[in-house]
């Protein structure tokens, strides 16, 4: 197809220019031994994050916190907003970005929380066989909630092993709408904050980074 066929996201060369430099900068402070918390912004960030943390360690699993599934294509997400779409940049999807391609969905990724996402991405996922937990999985409802999940987790049969090291891509729109509002795209039915503080105990000791994202206090209960 023509230049002119090729849909792309909004933004893509702002987006495409932070992801580089933040590919870069994830990468060197892993090499030099530091933690990287990379505050967004939105969660397009993950492109840049994510690729320097896989260029530094390519086995690393990811632990995807979010609302969403992210793995939209400019021909299927109806905003064409990048930070829907990290996903499918980092699995290749993008035909024009295929080399930002070095996540395998099928042994990389684990969902925590997703309720919002259109038809394709659901399809992806169920391709994929990915492992997911939605907010109804995740309930408090009794004490050993978290045992619970990370048992399922922990034996599911996606190879994850008590050695593997995590990286934790945090969108806060995961947790619910009424606990907490200061997000552009909350969402009701979410995780609870308890849930999520237990999860980060679970996973942060394991980690070797994390994203933090759709953070905006501007954006208050009414």
């Amino acid at each position: 197809s023509s230049d002119e066929e090729v849909i792309e996201a909004k933004n893509t060369l702002n987006v495409m220019s932070s992801s580089i430099n933040l590919r870069n900068q994830t990468f060197k402070a892993l090499q030099e031994g530091y933690y990287p918390i990379v505050l967004g912004g939105d969660h397009s960030q993950a492109i840049g994050s994510i690729a320097g943390m896989k260029r530094f360690m390519p086995d690393t699993k990811i632990i995807w916190v979010d609302a969403h599934i992210d793995a939209n294509t400019p021909d299927s997400s109806p905003s064409r907003n990048a930070h829907g779409m990290p996903l499918a940049y980092l699995t290749g999807q993008i035909n024009q970005h295929k080399h930002w391609n070095c996540v395998d969905m099928r042994k990389d990724v684990c969902y925590f929380g997703i309720r919002s996402y259109e038809d394709e991405e659901a399809q992806f996922i169920s391709d994929n066989n990915v492992l997911v937990f939605e907010p109804k999985d995740c309930q408090n409802n009794r004490m050993n909630k978290i045992n619970a999940v990370m048992n399922r987790y922990y034996h599911s049969v996606r190879g994850y092993e008590d050695k593997s090291k995590y990286w934790i891509s945090f969108d806060i729109d995961s947790i619910d709408a009424e606990q907490f509002k200061s997000t552009g795209t909350a969402e009701g039915n979410g995780l609870s904050i308890e849930f999520v503080s237990k999860l980060f105990e679970t996973f942060t000791a394991r980690s070797i980074g994390m994203d933090l994202t759709e953070v905006n206090f501007e954006l208050t209960a009414g």
